[in-house]
Formats: structure tokens, sequence, C-alpha cells
């Protein structure tokens, strides 16, 4: 029935000058290079599964998980069926993503460019983005590295909520340049077990060449004094290569996020998904190009974290993904809990208050003791609401130098 509605809806689509569906720039970029790497996006996008996911009751997370994945693939396999077949006829190099309805297509000209809007299920096509890291500011004092817990660790009070939950029966993830997943304050709850992906190489365990990764893990569950949840497992997608990341890389973490493989990509298990992902990258404003992703997270149960950004002080900074409607998108602060000067501020570019934001989970989606942190609507759903700026100047966490560095 799904694959009928979508041949029909497909079929009915209409448009009246193809060449309006390319991005300008690319078209541009064209003239100058000949070629480039595009994504191409179809009508309808992944909305109508994710919001009839996100509707139904399912008897597990796992069966909620494994639905949406079928359903999406479904959803792509029909709407990306012709240009899918085109493509290999003429030999060209692509990649299909399901959660976001979209294909990578590597080395595009403009004449295949303009082969493709002219199928009517295309809905727009753009050179593939490159969004950069929140560069690290250097701090403005120096400590000594100890064992005694970061000041970010006390000021949050994690030691008082440690008393009814440490992170333990929590899987959290990130989406950065990878972890030393030997280092001392992480190597102990890395989970082995389809915990890391490459999409860039398909490593077979996790590494990180420029540190960011590791020092954003150690602050989120690491030993040592150093990080908020040390009694959480985590698992880890290599999104940023260097200080910048493809489009297509987070988006195919986003998919990894959503239902983990083994490092080669091959044998996904949707029970071994995280219940969050936390992201320090992102740019410009207003920008919903990963809503497909974060939306199909929160279907599947899978809390977006995202820094608001470091384009501040001025108001109206806060950057995408972080501004968008249903991520918790968060700031940061110094250890006089005064906004950090070069933290983003709201309000978003629809004028919503940002950093900031409310969703609503299927309390049964959740372990047990997650829900003990959190508030709780008298019902079978559980709120996330934060207006949140938190530590973020001048912490020291753990660095890739070695297995015992800190930074």
């Amino acid at each position: 029935m799904l694959k009928f509605i979508l041949v029909a809806a497909l079929v009915g689509a209409a448009f009246s000058n193809p060449e309006s569906k390319i991005d300008r720039a690319l078209l541009s970029s064209l003239e100058t290079k000949q070629v480039a790497n595009v994504m191409v996006s179809f009508v309808g996008g992944n909305v109508k599964v994710v919001s009839g996911i996100e509707n139904m009751k399912f008897a597990s997370r796992t069966q909620r998980i494994t639905t949406l994945k079928a359903d999406l693939e479904s959803q792509a396999e029909v709407s990306q069926e012709n240009v899918r077949n085109y493509l290999t006829a003429h030999k060209s190099h692509f990649k299909t993503f399901w959660i976001s309805n979209q294909i990578y297509i590597t080395g595009a000209t403009r004449q295949l460019v303009e082969a493709i809007v002219s199928f009517p299920e295309v809905a727009e096509i753009h050179e593939e983005r490159i969004i950069e890291l929140d560069s690290p500011v250097a701090p403005k004092s120096s400590r000594t590295p100890g064992i005694l817990a970061e000041w970010g660790i006390e000021k949050i009070q994690a030691e008082e909520a440690w008393e009814i939950s440490n992170g333990t029966g929590i899987v959290v993830s990130n989406i950065d340049t990878g972890v030393r997943y030997t280092h001392e304050a992480v190597r102990d709850n890395y989970r082995a077990d389809y915990g890391w992906y490459d999409p860039y190489a398909e490593t077979a365990t996790p590494n990180d060449g420029n540190g960011h990764g590791t020092h954003t893990m150690g602050t989120i569950a690491g030993s040592m004094g150093i990080g908020v949840a040390p009694g959480s497992t985590w698992v880890a997608c290599k999104g940023c290569s260097t200080s910048s990341c493809t489009e297509s890389a987070l988006i195919g973490c986003g998919e990894w996020v959503t239902c983990p493989t083994l490092p080669d990509g091959t044998e996904p298990d949707c029970s071994k998904a995280p219940h969050l992902s936390s992201n320090s990258w992102g740019g410009g404003r207003g920008d919903l190009w990963y809503e497909p992703v974060t939306e199909a997270w929160i279907a599947a149960g899978i809390v977006p974290l995202f820094s608001i950004g470091n384009s501040g002080s001025g108001c109206g900074t806060s950057n995408s993904p972080g501004d968008q409607r249903r991520v918790i998108g968060v700031g940061s602060t110094n250890v006089d809990d005064e906004i950090s000067y070069y933290s983003s501020v709201g309000p978003a570019a629809d004028g919503r208050i940002k950093p900031g934001s409310l969703i609503t989970y299927p309390l049964a989606d959740f372990p047990k003791r997650f829900s003990y942190v959190i508030h709780l609507l008298p019902n079978e759903s559980m709120n996330l609401f934060s207006e949140i700026s938190a530590p973020g100047e001048d912490v020291r966490s753990s660095v890739p130098d070695s297995d015992t560095s800190y930074g």
C-alpha cells in the first residue's frame, strides 16, 4: 500500500522548469570546476514516514527503530528507483541514503545534473555542503590536571545527580572527528560491539587525528573527573575527517546512529542504537538541511543535542542545526555563570528562543533510570525542555596526544 501511494505521488508530481530545481551556487560551481559532488533530494523527503512512526505504539524500542528504518528504506527505494537506474546505466558513482531520502553523486557534470532534474520525483539538487566544527577557544587560565572533578562537573552538580544515576544503562554517541578509544578516561566504557563507524575510510577501530572528538567524548562520558555521565556507554561516528565535515558523511553518520552497523557498514542492528547524539558542528542560520535526520532520530527515540555555535556574542547568532525546532541547542558559560564571550545566542532565524528546545518522547522507549533525571509529564510521554547554556569555556578533557593526556 505504501509503495502504491508513493508511486501515485511521484506520477502526479509536476514542475514547470526543471533547471529551477538546481541550486544557483551549484550552477556557478559547475561553470568553474566542470564537475561537482552533489546531493539529490526527492519530493516529500521523509516527512510522512517519520510522522507516521511517531504516532504509532510499539512493543519495544528496537521494534520502533526497525520499523522506521524499513519504512524509510521502502520509501527511498520507490522514490529513487528511476534516478538510481539512470546513474547505474551511465556508470556514475553514487550512494543512496534512506534516512533523508537523498542520493549523493561524486563528480557530477552539468549534463548529468540537468538529466537528473528532468525526473519529476527529484525535488532539488545542490552541491555537497562542507560544514565546520566549532573551533576550540584558547583558555584564559590553566589548571593542573588531576582526578578531582572539573569545575563544570561541580557547577552543574553532576556528582549529586550521580547518587540517582551516573549514566548507567544509557548509550551516548557523538558525531565528531572520532575518539582515541584507548585513552584512560574513555577506554573502559567504549562499546566495541557496534560502537564505531568511519564513513570516510571504514576503519576497523576508533581513531582521532584532530582531537576534537576525543575532547567532547571525555566531557560527555569520561572518567577521571572530566565526564558528566561516566557510567554511560559510548559509541561514535567519524562525521568529520579533519576540522571540517562533509554533508554526505554527516548524513551517513545520521543513518548509523539510527541503526548501527559493523565498521564496514554491513549487518545493521537497530537494537544497538544509542539514546542520544551529541554534536559540536554546524553553521549558518535557519538552514534545515539536517532536519530529516534529527526528525528521524526523534521518531526513533534518540535525543539530538547540538552546540549552538561559537559565533557570538551578538544577538541572533545561533547556528544550524542547533537552531532547529526540535533539537536541544546548547550555549556556553564560564566559571562565573556568564555566557561565554564567543557563545552564539538567540533568537533563532524564525524568532524562537535558542538555545533551548521542547521535545516529547514515548516514555517506554527509555531505560527507567534515565527517567529519574528528566522532568516527566503525568502521562506516557517524557518531556525534554531546555533553555540550556552550560560550562563550555576553559574546560579540561581528554586529548589524543597519548592515553594519559588532557587539555
